[in-house]
C-alpha cells in the first residue's frame, strides 16, 4: 500500500481545492476587524473544511489505490516499414466493478515517430476499449517497444494512480516493401510499367525460344519463321524470352558517403530501396539475387531464387546500415570473388567522387576477368538545381562549385565507360528505374 501510495499523482481538483482553502485562509485573516465572536465562528468553519476535505483526500487515495489494475495488449503489424504509416493499437481490459478514467502513453521506440499520444480514456465496468495511434518508422532495424504508462482517476477525482503495465515487444522495420506489396498482383510486365521502366517494343531478342506468333510491327527480319509463313500464309514471328536462372549480385556501398541525406532518406536508404525493387523484378523474372554489402567489414547475401526470395534479402538487410568508416571497394571486391564463382552480372551501387578513380577502377578490374560489371551511381538531386533568377554573390558561388563538381564527376564516368565498364547516374529518387531499364536492356542483348 505504501508503494501505491507513492505512485499518486495529485489531480486537477486536489490542487484547486488546497488553492481554495489557501485563498479561504487569506481572506479571514483579512477580516480580523471582526468581532471576536465571529472571527472564531469563521475560522471553526474554515477549519471543519479543512478536516472534512483531508478525510476526502485521504479516503480517495486509498480508494484509487485498492482498485484493480488496468491490463493492456499492443498490436503491431507484423513488420513495420522505413517511412510508411502503420497503426498501432493498444487494448486496454478494465476488470474493476466501476467506470475507469485515465490518460496513458506508449513507451514507442526512437526509431519511430507517433501521432495521436498521449490519449484520454473513458472504460466501463468489466468492458475494454481499443486505442489506435499511428507510427511512422524513420530508422530500419530491430525496434523494442516499452511498457505502457497509465494514469488512472481517482473516482473523487482528488489523485492520479500512475503505473506502467508490461507490454514489451520487439518488431522489425524493413526498408520500405509498400512499393514491392504493389506490385504483387501485376503481371511481369505490369510490374516494369508500373514502375516506370520504359520497354522497347522489339519483341523476341532474348535468347530462349518461347512460341510462334503473329508477325507484329517493330519485329526485326530474323524473327520471322518463314516456312510456318508460307504453310499459315500469313506472317509468322518466332518469340523468344529472356534467359533464366543467371544471378545478378549488388555491391552495396555502406561506407561513411551513403550518409549523407537526399530528402528524407539518406542515400544508403535511398539505393536499398532501389536494389530491393531490381531485385524482385529479377527474381520475378527467374533470375537469382545475391547482396554484397561494404564498408569497413563486409556483410554476404548468397544468391536466392523465387518469389519468396525477397522475403530473405528483407530478413537479411533489414538491419544493414551506412557505416561511419570510408568503404574499401578493393577489399570487397576481393571479396565478392571469393564467394561467387558463376558468372554474374555485378552491380556496385555507390556515391561517385572523382578521388575513387583509381579504386574503382582497380576493383572493377577485378572483377571483369569473370563477371559483367554494371557502376550505378547516386547523383545529389543538388546537382541539378538552376541558378536561381535572383542569385547573390553566394548563390552565385555555390552554383560554380556544384558545376565544378559535377564536371569532375562526369569526367570520372566518361573514363569508365571509355573503358567499356557500364554505368548509371541517376539521382536518388530515380535509381530504381535505371536500375531495372538497364538490367532489362542487358537481359535483351543477351550480355549476361
Amino acid at each position: 500500500m505504501i508503494k501505491m501510495l507513492f505512485s499518486l499523482v495529485p489531480g486537477r481538483i486536489l490542487l484547486q481545492c488546497l488553492l481554495g482553502f489557501l485563498i479561504a485562509a487569506l481572506v479571514l485573516i483579512g477580516f480580523r476587524t471582526l468581532t471576536d465572536m465571529d472571527f472564531a465562528l469563521l475560522s471553526d468553519a474554515w477549519w471543519a473544511g479543512l478536516v472534512l476535505a483531508a478525510f476526502l483526500i485521504v479516503f480517495d487515495a486509498v480508494w484509487v489505490c485498492g482498485l484493480p489494475r488496468l491490463s493492456a495488449q499492443r498490436r503491431l503489424p507484423g513488420n513495420l516499414a522505413l517511412g510508411s504509416k502503420s497503426p498501432v493499437k493498444l487494448r486496454f481490459d478494465n476488470s474493476c466493478r466501476r467506470r475507469l478514467r485515465f490518460e496513458c502513453v506508449d513507451h514507442y521506440p526512437e526509431e519511430i515517430t507517433a501521432e495521436g499520444l498521449p490519449a484520454s480514456l473513458d472504460v466501463p465496468a468489466g468492458e475494454y476499449q481499443i486505442l489506435e495511434y499511428s507510427s511512422r518508422p524513420v530508422s530500419r532495424g530491430a525496434a523494442d517497444f516499452g511498457n505502457v504508462e497509465v494514469r488512472v482517476q481517482s473516482p473523487l477525482g482528488f489523485w492520479r494512480r500512475q503505473y506502467e503495465l508490461p507490454a514489451q515487444q520487439t518488431v522489425k522495420i524493413y526498408p520500405n516493401f509498400m512499393a514491392l506489396s504493389n506490385l504483387n498482383f501485376l503481371d511481369y510486365e505490369q510490374r516494369l510499367a508500373h514502375l516506370g521502366a520504359h520497354l522497347s517494343q522489339r519483341r523476341g531478342s532474348g535468347q530462349e525460344f518461347k512460341q510462334l506468333r503473329e508477325y507484329q510491327l517493330g519485329d526485326e527480319i530474323r524473327q520471322i519463321d518463314w516456312k510456318a509463313t508460307a504453310r499459315q500464309q500469313r506472317l509468322v514471328s518466332r518469340e523468344y524470352q529472356e534467359e533464366r536462372d543467371q544471378e545478378v549480385v549488388f555491391m552495396l556501398d555502406a561506407g561513411r558517403r551513403m550518409r549523407a541525406t537526399d530528402g528524407e532518406l539518406s542515400h544508403f536508404d535511398h539505393s536499398l530501396n532501389a536494389l530491393l525493387l531490381t531485385a524482385y523484378i529479377a527474381l520475378s523474372g527467374g533470375d537469382s539475387v545475391g547482396v554484397l554489402g561494404f564498408a569497413d567489414r563486409c556483410r554476404w547475401v548468397r544468391p536466392v531464387k523465387g518469389r519468396q526470395g525477397i522475403n530473405l534479402l528483407l530478413n537479411n538487410l533489414y538491419d544493414l546500415h551506412s557505416s561511419p568508416d570510408a568503404s574499401d571497394i578493393v577489399q570487397a571486391a576481393g571479396t565478392l570473388m571469393q564467394h561467387q564463382q558463376k558468372r554474374s552480372l555485378i552491380v556496385i551501387v555507390t556515391n561517385l567522387r572523382d578521388d575513387d578513380s583509381d579504386d574503382l577502377q582497380l576493383a572493377i578490374k577485378i572483377m571483369s576477368r569473370k563477371h559483367l560489371v554494371m557502376l550505378a551511381c547516386l547523383r545529389e538531386s543538388y546537382l541539378d538545381e538552376a541558378l536561381p533568377q535572383q542569385a547573390d554573390t553566394q548563390d552565385a558561388l555555390n552554383f560554380c562549385a556544384r558545376e565544378l563538381y559535377r564536371e569532375q564527376r562526369q569526367e570520372v564516368i566518361k573514363r569508365l565507360q571509355g573503358q567499356g565498364v557500364i554505368t548509371i547516374d541517376a539521382p536518388p529518387q530515380r535509381l530504381h528505374v535505371a536500375l531495372v531499364e538497364q538490367y532489362l536492356l542487358l537481359k535483351r542483348a543477351g550480355k549476361l
